[in-house]
């Protein structure tokens, strides 16, 4: 237990990189407390994945993208390096995670199981710190203190109607990103939940596992259920021919949500409650409010986004793009992730970002792809999965190879699964 918990903080610190006096950043934390236990545990420090195919190929594009990135800024003369500072925290997380593998990966025969369970804790952790932040004013104010003027100025400037209520997530990015990258995660944890010859998730485990990650959602953003409910659906797809199973499931899941409401009803001060009530539930759940109330199913981002963030690009927008974000053009406005990226650097830049992401995948597909057997079939799909999530949410964010979260839980997960068929040396 207390290893489980080490390897969940370890990741957790990584993961969310988050802002912390003096240390800066908590991935620096986390290589810290690395490399101490590497000293006086291990008494040595191991480095053998960062010579792995998989973590070397996707370190040198990484690196390859910021310089790209730079590259195209300063060609266009602009001022706009935000694609450049996002490849650079990327390389950042990438170079800790790879540091701690040795750490997180122990058990190689099941590490991708393992990591999946490391991830969900994780974010469970994560959705009860967010939840805990909400209910008590001082957990709260203290988690918002942690975060930076830029995002604080946002709130309290008025300009932008924010909901403060997401600022108390103990994370670096929490408007798109946080919520993005607990959608990837619902995908993995329902993969793991089609294991039924191992329980990795019991009894409470899995409530309080399931319920946090939820409540993460609900209080970061909908971007979230986007994935939530592609893990649903591909749960239920391969479990269609085990409708005992389904049943049984279905039934837990209904005791779950019972359990939840009478908890909800209580255990928690009558303030709480009505405030869940007044500003998360209809935040979270705006799509079932707006079908209600105007018989329309759908929220107010996707209606700006479908109304008028995409439109005609010029050819010199489309060859060579502008070097700039969705702001910072005169003649150009959108929101949008695919519009973003090619505002910055057009098709070409968009090409090169689809195949960094390729990256992270293509090494997995080619290995599942050659196993014949039902548990390698439902990886390729999670991962295939996983894969079209991210492009799904370019149609709202400039996600594809520029989520922070994201792309360290990809690299985490394929990493660990690629461990099954390559030998390291220890």
């Amino acid at each position: 237990m207390k290893k489980l918990v080490f390897k969940v903080i370890i990741l957790f610190l990584i993961l969310f990189n988050f802002k912390i006096p003096v240390i800066n950043n908590s991935v620096f934390l986390a290589m810290i407390i690395a490399s101490l236990y590497y000293l006086f545990v291990r008494r040595f420090v191991p480095l053998t994945y960062f010579t792995f195919r998989y973590s070397a190929t996707i370190l040198i594009a990484t690196l390859c993208m910021a310089l790209i990135s730079f590259f195209v800024t300063v060609s266009h003369t602009t001022s706009f390096t935000l694609f450049s500072r996002r490849f650079l925290i990327i390389l950042q997380m990438l170079l800790t995670i790879i540091y701690v593998l040795p750490i997180l990966l122990e058990d190689k025969k099941n590490a991708f199981e393992e990591s999946i369970v490391l991830i969900c804790y994780a974010f469970a952790l994560q959705g009860l710190i967010h939840f805990l932040g909400y209910s008590f004013p001082v957990i709260g104010e203290f988690v918002f203190s942690l975060h930076s003027g830029g995002l604080k100025e946002v709130l309290l400037s008025g300009q932008t109607q924010v909901e403060k209520f997401r600022f108390y997530a103990l994370c670096g990015s929490i408007f798109f990103e946080l919520p993005a990258a607990y959608g990837a995660v619902f995908i993995l944890y329902f993969r793991l939940l089609m294991d039924q010859s191992r329980k990795y998730f019991n009894g409470y485990v899995n409530f309080f596992v399931f319920v946090l990650m939820f409540l993460g959602i609900m209080l970061s953003g909908r971007t979230g259920f986007v994935g939530f409910f592609i893990g649903l659906a591909f749960y239920f797809y391969y479990l269609s021919s085990h409708l005992e199973i389904i049943q049984k499931n279905f039934w837990r899941l209904s005791v779950y949500f019972i359990t939840l409401l009478v908890i909800f009803n209580f255990a928690f001060p009558g303030r709480v409650q009505r405030a869940i009530v007044d500003e998360v539930f209809p935040f979270a759940f705006e799509a079932y409010y707006n079908l209600r109330d105007r018989g329309t199913f759908s929220t107010t981002s996707t209606d700006m986004l479908t109304q008028g963030h995409y439109f005609y690009l010029d050819d010199d927008m489309l060859i060579k793009g502008e070097g700039v974000g969705a702001y910072e053009t005169g003649q150009y406005f959108s929101d949008s992730g695919y519009m973003k990226l090619l505002f910055f650097g057009g098709i070409p830049f968009l090409i090169i970002v689809v195949i960094y992401q390729c990256l992270y995948f293509f090494p997995v597909f080619s290995v599942v792809r050659k196993k014949n057997s039902i548990a390698y079939r439902r990886d390729y799909q999670c991962f295939l999965l996983l894969f079209l999530y991210i492009f799904i949410l370019t149609y709202k964010e400039s996600a594809i190879g520029t989520t922070l979260m994201v792309e360290t839980v990809y690299f985490y997960a394929g990493t660990s699964h690629l461990l099954r068929h390559y030998e390291l040396f220890d």
